[in-house]
């Protein structure tokens, strides 16, 4: 992963980065307050991104900038302060972005574009354009932002280089070119790359609506009618290379199809918990973005979810419907759902163990406890993964909640309760309190499913 340097005046900030980093990314980073401290840093360890604010105790005239860029470094400026001046200044300024230090999403937001920055390492973009001028304007402003980038004078080299390079992801492409046309480019690129592996925008001097949609109607994604902003161009570059990774995602990750298969497979073994695991995912996306964990993971989370109980079709009917306690040997035997489940998974997802894991480390430690009482392995506390941990009282609330063979529905008072004075033992504290604090959002969940229970209450979200 690569190196980063964050430089910022205020301490709270400089924690609230430091926290955010160590949880959601994998960045070796450094921290300096002023443009002394930077200096110095600076001198000892190169860095590949930057997060600075414009004005330090030191340094109050954004001199910070200058001294980044003769370290071959384009950083994204946090500020307090905002002019046109400075706006302007970006059209030629070696920035990769600059953020306001408004909210604490604004925060958020420059750790996923550091993650973006990371990730654009790998991503190929090929710029087709007959001015050598304008060709090298466009690889300097994707190289501020990491992508890799490969240059085409024309559309007849454009299609040799995609030839040798089937990793390109984003194809820009000028309209008026000598040998072969944009026009003409593309519709011969979409012969043999969709829309799915391909995003393409076209570059036009022309306002008419005629030559645009002529673009969009052989193939184009998007065009960029010039002059154009630095803001707007790369507001439509991710927006377009979003689209690739979409399609990649839907093609390479675990079909929700499926996913959703076998959490049906799981009910039907227990036919008495009707839409437990749909519940188990919804209370679930609830509490992870209660907790703070970014939307990408939340929806992972809930998503995997669906399957933390898919090691119950390995557990004999005997066993798993008996309408009474279960002997020492028979609660055993359940226990070992599990550990099947994670088996069952890590062999699903055996090509994708990046998404698979969220899944693996749910099947097998969602019946682990804070205090080290739980099973398979009897971990305790930060040992048990979050997204176990999540499942783990979301798991409970519900089968308490919900009439089984072996028992009644409890009220909800009564399963509020339990959570309560579970805090600390079968339940991490922070979860318990989030959770609590929000139950109407909760028992919301409960009622969707539920056409019994009295109208949804108003849910107002409490961290």
């Amino acid at each position: 992963m690569a190196k980063l340097l964050i430089i910022e005046d205020s301490k709270m900030l400089c924690n609230t980065f430091e926290s955010l980093l160590k949880k959601y990314t994998d960045f070796d980073f450094d921290m300096a307050q002023t443009y002394e401290e930077t200096k110095a840093l600076l001198s000892k360890s190169s860095y590949e991104f930057a997060v600075a604010d414009m004005n330090l105790p030191d340094a109050q005239h954004g001199e910070i900038i200058s001294l980044l860029n003769k370290n071959h470094i384009a950083p994204i400026v946090f500020t307090g302060i905002f002019s046109e001046e400075f706006r302007n200044g970006f059209e030629s300024a070696r920035i990769v972005d600059y953020v306001l230090k408004e909210r604490y999403e604004n925060v958020v937001y420059v750790v996923e574009k550091l993650k973006q920055l990371e990730a654009n390492k790998h991503k190929t973009v090929l710029v087709v354009d007959d001015s050598t001028l304008y060709a090298n304007y466009l690889k300097e402003n994707l190289r501020i932002h990491s992508f890799k980038v490969l240059i085409a004078p024309n559309g007849q080299e454009a299609l040799r280089l995609l030839e040798l390079h089937p990793e390109v992801e984003l194809m820009i492409t000028d309209y008026h070119m000598p040998i072969m046309d944009g026009l003409e480019l593309v519709r011969k690129v979409r012969k043999k790359r969709t829309k799915k592996n391909l995003s393409i925008i076209v570059l036009t001097s022309d306002t008419n609506s005629y030559s645009t949609s002529r673009f969009l109607k052989e193939g184009a994604n998007d065009y960029i009618t010039k002059p154009f902003s630095r803001d707007e161009f790369y507001a439509r570059i991710y927006q377009n290379i979003n689209t690739v990774e979409l399609f990649e995602a839907m093609r390479t990750g675990f079909d929700d199809d499926i996913i959703a298969l076998l959490s049906e497979i799981t009910e039907f073994k227990s036919s008495e918990t009707t839409s437990h695991v749909r519940r188990i995912s919804e209370y679930s996306y609830i509490l992870a973005k209660l907790y703070g964990i970014f939307e990408e993971e939340a929806k992972l989370i809930s998503k995997m979810a669906l399957l933390h109980d898919i090691g119950k079709v390995t557990i004999a009917d005997t066993v798993l419907c008996k309408p009474a306690s279960l002997t020492l040997e028979e609660y055993n035997h359940m226990k070992q759902h599990t550990i099947f489940g994670h088996t069952l998974l890590t062999k699903a997802f055996s090509n994708d163990l990046k998404v698979g894991k969220t899944a693996m480390d749910i099947a097998l430690y969602h019946h682990e406890k804070w205090d080290g009482s739980g099973y398979p392995h009897g971990i305790s506390k930060d040992e048990i993964p979050i997204s176990a941990r999540i499942v783990a009282v979301v798991d409970v609330f519900d089968a308490l909640m919900n009439q089984r063979v072996y028992k009644k529905a409890w009220s909800i008072e009564d399963a509020l309760k339990y959570i309560q004075e579970n805090s600390g033992l079968h339940f991490e504290p922070r979860l318990v309190k989030l959770f609590l604090a929000n139950k109407e959002c909760f028992i919301n969940v409960l009622k969707k499913y539920n056409s019994d229970m009295d109208e949804k209450a108003y849910c107002s979200i409490i961290l």
